[in-house]
């Protein structure tokens, strides 16, 4: 019985702590290495809007990962050498309460 009350609260309680995700990406950057991060990098996120790193903490978003994607890739036709484009993603999160 006890663990019925339990799952039953649980039920109850997780949709009113569910907060909010977002995947944000930085401005591509072509060659080999993707740009440095910066304060002062405008980041494009849907929900959370563009922002840079200070304007989303303060807008209560945290960051739960950052790393480096390839956003598009291709080959050159003429040299056959390859040629790709990388961004910074990130992953943040708001608590509602």
């Amino acid at each position: 019985m006890r663990h019925w009350i339990a799952t039953i609260g649980l039920a109850v309680a997780g949709p009113a702590f569910a907060g909010q995700a977002d995947v944000c990406y930085s401005p591509a950057s072509t060659g080999n290495q993707v740009d440095r991060l910066t304060s002062s990098t405008l980041l494009d996120c849907p929900a959370a809007g563009h922002h840079t790193l200070p304007q989303l903490t303060q807008a209560g978003w945290s960051i739960a990962s950052i790393q480096p994607v390839t956003v598009d890739y291709s080959v050159d036709a003429a040299t056959q050498a390859p040629r790709s484009v990388t961004s910074w993603m990130m992953v943040v999160q708001k608590e509602s309460r």
